[in-house]
């Protein structure tokens, strides 16, 4: 048996996506009903204006020659372009087909109209569902805090004791008194100061956490 070249095969390439190969098989049938539709409308379009009116057999071979028309060009502009990955251009063509086949054949046109209806299924966006996971999941899955950062503070002295009414306040030590023991005392009243082991800020050994970190002692 000779194989027809312009009528296209049932099977498609692997990769195309469901919507798109079951678009591809209604349009396959629409094919062969469009091909069968040919032969029967030019018998009766042929007999009809032999034996009946002109209206009649005119319109059946318009038909058949459309349906023979659309039978030649649905390889080239529907399944081609769908197995060469380019189904908005075959969509198209598939919506015009289908029209045409509804006008001259009906039920060719159905089945275009069908194919045209599936493949827009490639079209839409296609969401993956979250896999479901448990609430401790997602604690274990936080990522951790960076401990809080704060200003350095100035270190503020300690404000000197009051003094109840009627005792005198401490008296200032003499002016002619020698320079070293004036140095020796603003050695007493200097706090110690001790060394952040996370952000190497120093601050006074009186405070129990880093002004800069918060790191504690």
């Amino acid at each position: 048996m000779a194989e027809l070249r312009f009528l296209s095969n049932n099977i498609g390439p692997p990769w195309l996506p469901n919507s798109v190969a079951e678009a591809r098989k209604f349009a396959y049938w629409g094919q062969l009903i469009f091909f069968i539709f040919f032969f029967v409308m030019l018998v009766f379009g042929i007999i009809s204006l032999v034996f009946s009116s002109w209206t009649s057999g005119a319109y059946l071979l318009v038909s058949a020659m459309v349906n023979l028309i659309i039978v030649l060009l649905l390889k080239t502009t529907v399944f081609d372009t769908i197995d060469q990955g380019r189904f908005n251009e075959a969509s198209d063509r598939l919506l015009i087909w289908g029209i045409l086949g509804i006008i001259f054949g009906i039920l060719p046109g159905i089945f275009m109209i069908i194919a045209f209806l599936r493949i827009q299924e490639a079209f839409q966006p296609q969401y993956q569902p979250y896999p479901p996971q448990q609430s401790g999941q997602y604690q274990s899955q936080a990522p951790p805090q960076a401990p809080p950062q704060y200003p350095p503070q100035p270190y503020q002295q300690p404000p000197a004791p009051s003094t109840p009414q009627g005792q005198a306040g401490p008296q200032a030590p003499p002016q002619h008194e020698p320079a070293a023991r004036s140095q020796q005392q603003s050695q007493k009243q200097k706090p110690e100061m001790i060394k952040c082991k996370k952000c190497g800020v120093q601050y006074p050994a009186f405070m129990r956490t880093c002004p800069n970190c918060g790191e504690p002692r």
